[in-house]
């Protein structure tokens, strides 16, 4: 298929010129996703040590699976980062918004002030409008947003989703990530959610309990909402020796089947030299960190750029390598991040 050129009719069908139409849109939308980049980037590097703290507080508080407790700290950083005082009175995106809003054109200015009162909720998915964009319904106030959805693994259309929403310019992304789950869920999960804050809106229910909130949506509530843990000594319940061997031998089978899929997944994508070096990182992050690996493809992609840009000297972009493997660039970018500082690169 050949380029549009600028003064050809617009691809959307208008009947204007492109320049005249979607190509302002286009160069506007990129420049926003450089700023989705840039919020996570500027959050970590100056209040990482503060997010971690209060990340591993609110898992030992609303505790959910081993093989979920990343998928947790992953969704509750991006809620720290849009809702939770950093900073006096501010939070990492009013700071974020305030030290870049002169520099950016004006209607950009506009969407990243947007940013400053985004609130995660619950999501049904609506229709798969095309192959990555999706019409989704908030749950409480039945708004509906067309989101775009780059991910490989993409939600199904008998799906809810729980995750934060900001505005490219064009339509709506989910920051980070999202959770998925069968819309068969959301009965009680509503149920319990209102449960929290019976006098509060869905909004300020999302805003100030989210952490409770995002352990009702990874953890089965059929059989009852568990209190948050406290530091009392908790109760003895461990299980026989003979069945939490059973159990510790099949994890130890899965998580090793997921380690190894995120070096196929490099081997498949990046160049011969970055994966002879991916794989040597990798085994020391895995014997470092032992991480509970759910998005095999966000891994991949962190490990792809780690080497590339910082080992081999490759000119390349977060953008380029997250579109490679199917992930967004702010999943890529924290991801990154700590495994650089984790193996001293």
């Amino acid at each position: 298929m050949s380029m549009i050129g600028r003064n050809d009719p617009c691809y959307c069908g208008s009947g204007k010129k492109y320049k005249k139409c979607c190509l302002h849109k286009e160069e506007q939308t990129r420049e926003v996703s450089f700023h989705q980049e840039g919020l996570i980037k500027f959050a970590l590097e100056n209040y990482q040590q503060d997010l971690a703290a209060r990340t591993s507080e609110y898992v030992k508080k609303y505790p959910v699976g081993k093989d979920q407790e990343q998928t947790y700290a992953n969704i509750a950083v991006c809620w720290e980062v849009f809702c939770s005082e950093i900073k006096g009175d501010q939070t990492p995106v009013e700071l974020y918004v305030e030290k870049v809003k002169k520099s950016v054109k004006p209607e950009v200015a506009e969407i990243l002030a947007g940013w400053t009162n985004t609130v995660p909720s619950l999501y049904k998915v609506v229709e798969q409008k095309t192959g990555f964009i999706f019409t989704v319904k908030d749950i409480w106030t039945e708004k509906v947003y067309d989101v775009t959805i780059n991910a490989a693994d993409k939600p199904k259309t008998d799906s809810a989703l729980l995750g934060t929403l900001v505005s490219n310019g064009i339509n709506y992304e989910f920051y980070v990530g999202y959770v998925e789950m069968p819309i068969s869920e959301l009965p009680p999960l509503k149920d319990a959610i209102e449960k929290l804050q019976p006098l509060g809106d869905a909004k300020e229910i999302f805003k100030n309990q989210f952490p409770a909130v995002l352990q009702l949506s990874l953890i089965d509530i059929s059989a009852g909402v568990p209190k948050p843990k406290t530091d009392q000594t908790q109760a003895n319940t461990e299980k026989p020796a003979s069945e939490e061997n059973t159990v510790t031998s099949v994890e130890s089978e899965e998580k090793d089947e997921k380690y190894t899929a995120v070096t196929e997944l490099v081997k498949a994508n990046a160049e011969t030299e970055v994966v002879k070096e991916a794989e040597k990182l990798w085994s020391e992050y895995i014997n470092e960190s032992k991480p509970a690996v759910r998005k095999e493809e966000i891994y991949a992609a962190a490990l792809d750029y780690l080497v590339s840009k910082d080992i081999r000297g490759i000119n390349s972009t977060q953008a380029e390598t997250a579109k490679k493997y199917g992930v967004s660039p702010a999943s890529l970018s924290s991801r990154y991040r700590e495994m650089k500082e984790l193996l001293s690169v």
